[in-house]
């Protein structure tokens, strides 16, 4: 897996792996779309599914557990994993993202004032679950504070790679860029980019601390970003069957976050 970048060829033909046989037929970008096509039929699964009722599924004791948007979004966009977590036991935490386009170093910042505030008031450190930039977000609150994160869970982000993603968020990642050159300065001109030298990248870019677990969910048929970025050496990489968008509201992955949410945490 060390090699995936070596293949990151976004501009080749590519299928997630669980389209039917004639959408492999497709253009890349077309498969991608599909695969991606899937959330309403995740959104409906969850709300006929017996998630909520599986007495087999581990419930939490009222610990904390702090949630992530992904890239462009705002908690609103969590709305499900909130209602899933409280039902099943847990005390959510928002995060206090309107739209996760922000410096990355300047948002873990502020989820750290988050955190903080969730773990004076439990006298315990919080779990953190994100999904896509919010995985990754969760991973870099992890590596900087272990102090506060006991679990970094990321759903879907690219932690190898920030920018291994294919066609759908680059028309969105285009504007960002334009809008901080015009209205809204960076705190470093290499911000947004893999080299910038904060203090966020700085830490993402050495293993996590012993006492933090990072835990990434990837899906081998994600259309936006390549999955292979997902897969982190020294972490405990569980693979599921999403989509990238779906991976808050489909219940197989629920049941995954629930049962990681519940195994004993690291005492380093």
């Amino acid at each position: 897996m060390n090699d995936w970048r070596g293949i990151h060829r976004p501009e080749l033909h590519w299928a997630p792996s669980g389209l039917p046989g004639w959408m492999r037929g497709l253009p890349g970008w077309a498969a991608r779309g599909m695969s991606e096509s899937r959330l309403p039929v995740e959104v409906v699964s969850l709300l006929r599914s017996d998630l909520l009722r599986d007495s087999d599924l581990p419930r939490g004791n009222g610990q904390s557990v702090l949630l992530v948007p992904g890239f462009g979004f705002g908690d609103p966009s969590l709305l499900p994993l909130h209602a899933v977590l409280r039902h099943m036991g847990y005390r959510t935490v928002r995060s206090g993202i309107v739209s996760n386009i922000d410096c990355s170093d300047r948002t873990v910042d502020s989820l750290a004032d988050v955190a903080e505030q969730a773990a004076q008031r439990d006298g315990d450190r919080v779990q953190v679950v994100g999904q896509s930039r919010g995985g990754m977000l969760a991973r870099g609150l992890g590596a900087r504070r272990p102090d506060l994160v006991s679990r970094a869970m990321n759903l879907g982000g690219p932690l190898n790679d920030e920018f291994a993603f294919y066609e759908i968020p680059s028309p969105l990642v285009s504007a960002i860029y334009a809008s901080h050159r015009v209205r809204a300065p960076l705190p470093n001109p290499r911000c947004l980019r893999p080299d910038c030298p904060c203090p966020y990248m700085q830490a993402v870019h050495r293993p996590m601390p012993e006492q933090t677990e990072l835990v990434s969910v990837y899906s081998p048929s994600d259309g936006v970003i390549d999955w292979r970025s997902c897969v982190v050496p020294g972490a405990r990489n569980v693979r599921v069957e999403s989509s990238h968008l779906g991976m808050g509201v489909d219940p197989r992955v629920l049941r995954v976050v629930l049962s990681e949410l519940a195994r004993p945490l690291p005492t380093g």
